[in-house]
């Protein structure tokens, strides 16, 4: 499977992204697009950055692959220059919530009523946060498979 990132095409990649998965549209610092043989099949979104924080927003099942991850962090290190970045995800994806904390992530806690107004388990967020020194290890990350194309349209 070929995996690439998509650059400089911000709104594009959040129209297919509000789009796909039926979201109300946000304001967003920067989206990238994650290309899946050549095909659109994945984005994220960089929002809310405050200088020091960035949220990370990551859509696409299947399309989370080491060359990606590094590339990720590459952009939190030097385009935002982050000290964390937090993500937060639904508290029943257990599978993915296991993923982020392998990669470094550590749990910061709960926000009830995050993704409703019913205070259900539904509803519930788990944010998690990882901090610059475990990003800057990311970016030296070695990676059998690298993305193994980057497209930019200007």
């Amino acid at each position: 499977m070929s995996t690439g990132l998509l650059f400089h095409n911000d709104e594009r990649v959040a129209q297919y992204l509000f789009a796909k998965y039926h979201l109300i549209p946000m304001k967003y610092d920067q989206a990238v697009g994650i290309l899946v043989e050549g095909d659109l099949s994945g984005a994220v979104l960089f929002h809310g950055w405050n200088g020091f924080n960035v949220e990370l927003s990551y859509y696409g099942e299947w399309t989370m692959t080491p060359g990606v991850i590094k590339c990720l962090a590459r952009i939190l290190v030097s385009t935002f220059k982050v000290s964390r970045v937090t993500v937060t995800v639904n508290q029943r994806n257990r599978k993915f919530i296991r993923s982020l904390q392998k990669l470094g992530f550590a749990l910061e806690g709960v926000q009830r009523r995050f993704y409703g107004s019913q205070d259900t388990r539904r509803n519930t967020g788990v944010r998690l946060v990882m901090f610059r020194e475990r990003l800057e290890q990311l970016c030296q990350w070695p990676v059998e498979q690298e993305v193994s194309y980057v497209r930019t349209y200007q």
